[in-house]
């Protein structure tokens, strides 16, 4: 009898341990929402004059920056001009002396020739 009862315990538990866990009911899953946006927000008129005034000096500055740049560079090209120009004619004048030198040079190896050749003439 006890062996019937304990069996018969044992089963009404796992029984009800059974139609607990079948019946038993899944929370309901709510969609998420997506947060609505908002317009901005309206600054004072002061932060908007301030950010104004910002804006304003820092594109003088840019400005500034600008035209300091550009004045440098042009400085700069001319002076990188100047002194190509400068280099050029110092080249032209050296090219023309050492063509001068040259041609004086052959010219006096010809008239040396040319005595040479009359003398052995003359000789002959």
């Amino acid at each position: 009898m006890k062996k019937t009862t304990l069996f018969l315990i044992v089963l009404l538990v796992f029984s009800t341990m059974l139609i607990a866990g079948c019946t038993q009911q899944t929370p309901e899953v709510k969609p998420v929402t997506t947060p609505t946006v908002t317009a901005k927000p309206t600054l004072p008129p002061q932060v908007n004059q301030t950010v104004a005034n910002i804006t304003e000096k820092a594109n003088q500055t840019a400005a500034n920056i600008t035209s300091q740049t550009n004045k440098t560079v042009a400085n700069i090209t001319e002076k990188v001009n100047q002194s190509a120009t400068n280099i050029t004619e110092k080249a032209n004048q050296t090219i023309a002396n050492i063509t001068s030198q040259a041609n004086q040079t052959a010219a006096n190896i010809t008239s040396q020739t040319n005595k040479t050749v009359a003398e052995i003439v003359n000789k002959t």
